[in-house]
């Protein structure tokens, strides 16, 4: 009798690369709207002439474009976009406008915008750049299975590189290549290789790109930790549904809390209180796969977290997935 293979489930991965150009601001202004957030674009003056022309692709979340643009305009949104934006300029320049600063990028420097404390971008004189979006559930997503655990320190980037940097010059080389007209319409078509070039584009950011983790996912194998740390470290293990503060950690050690303190940002790479809710997230992930029936909320309490809603934005925040998201996945 003939052996049958098991059936293999390959990840596919939706995307759409198209060549664009428009000729007025109401064009550039519907093509945002339906990807980020309806968008108001203000001229610098009513006489300047409008026009944008290019390449833009999208494969399961993560956005990227080459354009030229022609004129000088505000663009305002009306709503705020929960992702990361990487622009590199080669010609011109984008002024940003976010909560409490303002800074340009130009032919010379890279950078990374929040998408949700972004009031206003201005385009200035004729613009041409690369640019790369990914929403922060994907960063969070990846990054936690880099690590091996989920993130439970919000993930920032430096908000400027050197386009001459090599973190820069590979991305924009990778985005170019992706847009030009003989790669990107193959990507329409091609489901298994738009799913590697979706991992490799997050990847690159993450490794290339200096941000908060970059030590973390730098970092070669784990030194030994002293003894004072692996302590308060099995504590945690052993007794995860209780809540002990740093303090009393530090009793139990035989150290100050200021010894601890350093030696959890030295050893673990987090801090104290941040490593315990790792570790409370990670029992409460493993439990919603072994457990899908039982409800979010009662997992939420079985490892102290008191209030559901606060639970599902950390679990959120650390694997890029709602509990209630991952339990569907399951199913």
């Amino acid at each position: 009798m003939k052996k049958m293979l098991p059936e293999r489930v390959l990840a596919r991965s939706s995307q759409t690369v198209v060549s664009f150009e428009l000729q007025d601001a109401d064009g550039f202004a519907d093509l945002i709207g339906k990807r980020f957030s309806t968008v108001t674009i203000e001229p610098a003056r009513a006489a300047d002439r409008f026009s944008m022309s290019g390449t833009y692709g999208a494969v399961a979340g993560i956005d990227f474009s080459r354009s030229r643009v022609t004129g000088e305009f505000r663009l305002i949104p009306e709503q705020h976009y929960d992702g990361v934006f990487f622009f590199f300029p080669t010609a011109g320049s984008l002024t940003f406008h976010q909560d409490r600063e303002s800074f340009t990028s130009s032919a010379s420097n890279a950078v990374a915008a929040e998408g949700a404390a972004c009031r206003s971008m201005d385009f200035l004189s004729n613009h041409e750049s690369f640019c790369v979006v990914i929403s922060r559930p994907i960063l969070a997503e990846r990054l936690s299975i880099l690590l091996g655990h989920p993130v439970v320190e919000k993930l920032t980037f430096l908000q400027s590189i050197e386009m001459a940097s090599g973190g820069a010059t590979a991305l924009k080389t990778l985005v170019m290549c992706i847009t030009s007209p003989e790669f990107g319409p193959q990507l329409n078509r091609a489901t298994l290789t738009a799913e590697r070039v979706r991992e490799t584009l997050v990847d690159l950011v993450l490794e290339t790109w200096p941000n908060s983790y970059s030590e973390l996912l730098h970092r070669p194998p784990p030194t030994i930790a002293p003894r004072h740390v692996k302590l308060a470290v099995d504590f945690i293990h052993d007794q995860a549904k209780l809540l002990p503060s740093g303090t009393e950690l530090a009793v139990l050690s035989g150290v100050s809390l200021r010894s601890l303190q350093a030696g959890f940002r030295r050893f673990v790479g987090v801090s104290i209180a941040a490593y315990q809710r790792q570790i409370r997230l990670e029992r409460a992930h493993a439990d919603l796969l072994r457990d899908p029936a039982a409800s979010v909320e009662e997992i939420a309490l079985r490892w102290g977290f008191t209030n559901a809603g606060r639970f599902s934005r950390y679990f959120r925040a650390a694997y890029g997935v709602l509990p209630t998201e991952l339990i569907r996945r399951k199913l």
